[in-house]
């Protein structure tokens, strides 16, 4: 996920898709005092980039970020939380059902375009953080 800081500045993070369609409204789990959330207040465009299974390509999301309702991330806030952390269903640090800095973004897909693997400037292979040349070029 690419967010634009307050002077357009992107900023490139791993995040874990779980949608089942990237054409429809995508949504992404965070704790709500975080960098991103912070951009996307201020500008709400985000990209989403991810590889085609040969990983020869990368499709491009442009989207339009949202936050989800309260009733909304207290649906899915808790299960995505253990999905990457089940050993800890028992032992939280704090109450999921009440802990107050987690937040749902939603991406409102606006365009997609596919980028051929020689146009992505830089993938960090540790955490798969991939930047476009053409984002990178306007920084």
């Amino acid at each position: 996920m690419i967010t634009f800081g307050k002077n357009n500045e992107p900023h490139s993070r791993p995040m874990t898709n779980l949608n089942d369609n990237p054409y429809s409204t995508m949504w992404f789990s965070t704790y709500t005092k975080t960098r991103k959330v912070d951009d996307l207040k201020h500008n709400p465009k985000t990209l989403i980039l991810f590889p085609d299974r040969e990983k020869k390509n990368f499709y491009e999301i442009e989207g339009h970020a949202t936050f989800a309702s309260d009733d909304v991330v207290e649906e899915k806030w808790v299960w995505w939380y253990l999905y990457w952390h089940p050993e800890q269903e028992n032992m939280f640090w704090f109450n999921p059902s009440t802990h107050v800095d987690k937040s749902i973004v939603d991406v409102h897909p606006v365009s997609v375009k596919t980028l051929p693997l020689r146009d992505i400037d830089y993938i960090h292979e540790t955490y798969k953080t991939i930047i476009p040349k053409e984002i990178e070029s306007k920084t």
